[in-house]
């Protein structure tokens, strides 16, 4: 499966985006408005015409490590 690493600049296209995408799929939250979610989630996000920024594609294992990464740091 693959997952991407999104921002989501807008507060209000962040929250509209944020109940569209968990209805997609696991959808995990970091700090500042950045999002791990599926693939099929950013098909939506285009779809509904929601802007974000792609930071990255992931597998698996890179989402497990960017977990790790983020938990290292304090919030």
């Amino acid at each position: 499966m693959k997952f991407a690493k999104i921002r989501i600049e807008s507060s209000d296209d962040c929250a509209r985006a944020l109940r569209g995408m968990m209805q997609r799929g696991r959808v995990t939250v970091l700090r500042d408005q950045v999002f791990i979610v599926p693939a099929a989630a950013l098909e939506w996000l285009d779809s509904q015409d929601l802007s974000y920024t792609l930071q990255q594609t992931l597998h698996q294992d890179d989402v497990v490590q960017a977990l790790r990464d983020n938990l290292a740091h304090s919030v």
